[in-house]
């Protein structure tokens, strides 16, 4: 009942910045502030609303967990076989081990957290809402990307129904794949707006340092280290189809995305 609460709740806040994104973008345009073509439009409208999302849940996810996102050098590495790994993401009594510094296998079980439950539902909304407006504009391209969130973010609602505590997972995995989606919609800006070349070229670079990062490095790193401790179950089978898919499109865009770069700096470029 308080996770329905929780996502009813989600579905009210994302409507309201779904509405919030077309009243900007429509007074934008309407006072011409932004000098562009109307068929722009619904891509300004996009960066908004996409940007809001990725600000704030990236902001949630990094409160609703009790150990820090990025950590240290000088915490103590999660060791799987003889692959040295982060300690972030590890199973549930050994993220309470590095927390309290002990090496207990006895410390207590780290529980979800409501801000988890917000979150999820959040993201949930947000991904289901953008569905529906990708069908309506027919970018089928993002629909794969899409139900896979909702499917991999509706097991994580499952799991926090059945209490298994593994919600700070989810909470690694919306922060990886969520943080750096200002910094592309800002290079589409700049690009638009006609700013110099190297300060675009620059901010695509950026994002996409740590596009490659987090998803292509960490993610994996972290599903090697969310299997070997949760195990093989039937959903856990489901969830990996969806990170592959996932895993797939990153794998994708980040080539598109540097052959993008890369044209992009033979057309302007004066050297």
């Amino acid at each position: 009942m308080q996770l329905i609460t929780y996502l009813l709740g989600s579905f009210c806040i994302m409507k309201s910045l779904f509405h919030i994104s077309d009243s900007i973008t429509q007074t934008l345009f309407d006072q011409k502030i932004i000098p562009l073509p109307i068929h722009k439009f619904e891509k300004i409208n996009e960066c908004i609303i996409s940007s809001m999302h990725g600000i704030l849940s990236t902001t949630l996810s990094t409160f609703a967990i009790q150990y820090p996102l990025i950590q240290s050098l000088s915490v103590p590495l999660l060791e799987l076989g003889s692959v040295p790994l982060l300690g972030f993401g590890a199973s549930n009594d050994v993220h309470n081990q590095l927390v309290s510094g002990t090496t207990s296998t006895t410390t207590p079980t780290i529980y979800d957290n409501e801000l988890q439950y917000f979150t999820v539902s959040f993201c949930f909304s947000y991904f289901l809402f953008d569905l529906f407006k990708c069908l309506y504009h027919r970018k089928y391209l993002f629909l794969v990307h899409h139900v896979c969130a909702l499917v991999l973010l509706l097991s994580s609602m499952i799991s926090f129904k059945n209490h298994e505590n593994k919600g700070f997972y989810a909470m690694y995995f919306i922060f990886l794949l969520e943080s750096n989606t200002v910094l592309l919609n800002i290079g589409f800006l700049l690009k638009e707006f006609k700013f110099h070349y190297s300060i675009t070229c620059g901010c695509w670079m950026i994002h996409w340092f740590f596009f490659v990062l987090f998803r292509l490095i960490m993610i994996p790193k972290l599903l090697i280290i969310y299997y070997w401790n949760e195990g093989i179950t039937p959903m856990n089978l489901i969830q990996l189809g969806n990170f592959a898919m996932i895993l797939s499109g990153s794998v994708y865009w980040s080539y598109r995305q540097a052959l993008g770069i890369q044209k992009y700096l033979k057309e302007n470029s004066v050297i």
